[in-house]
């Protein structure tokens, strides 16, 4: 069987695409990362002058209601590589795509998982700061917020 040089690009085509497929299907799984924080915390609502334990039994009490009656700011849910994030009018769910240490905290790159058009994901990065145990700083372009962490009822938040 004689194989034409036009068939021979194919060939070499075909195996360099597959090689690509294998080696980011490799990569990716290996560089799969973690949040350097879990659990639940909330940007209390300045509205409203109550305490961040107050603010975490008022979330305990409504749930996920807490936000959409603005008892609540911010929502921020971190589970191993995802974070839910539910503000009064948008909930998202984004992946983790890298979380550098640096000096002043955390470097965070992550995508989220709804896709916009032609299949193509927007890359988000901010800087988380651990302040204390219970408080986290995330600074994205000019704008700071902190967050509380709530911890289970009737016990400390660590």
């Amino acid at each position: 069987m004689k194989i034409t040089g036009n068939t021979r690009k194919r060939l070499a085509l075909g195996a360099r695409l597959t090689s690509l497929a294998i080696f980011v299907l490799v990569s990716a799984a290996a560089s799969a990362d973690v949040y350097p924080v879990n659990g639940v915390w909330i940007n209390p609502n300045h509205d409203f002058p109550v305490g961040a334990d107050q603010a975490c039994s008022t979330l305990r009490l409504w749930g996920v209601d807490a936000v959409t009656r603005k008892s609540i700011a911010q929502l921020l849910i971190f589970n191993q590589n995802k974070r839910y994030d539910v503000t009064y009018n948008n909930q998202t769910v984004s992946t983790l795509h890298s979380a550098k240490p640096i000096t002043e905290g955390y470097l965070i790159t992550e995508t989220p998982d709804i896709q916009k058009r032609f299949w193509i994901r927007q890359k988000i990065t901010y800087l988380l700061t651990m302040v204390d145990p219970t408080t986290i700083e995330i600074r994205s372009n000019l704008r700071r917020t902190r967050f509380v962490k709530c911890g289970p009822r009737g016990k400390l938040s660590i």
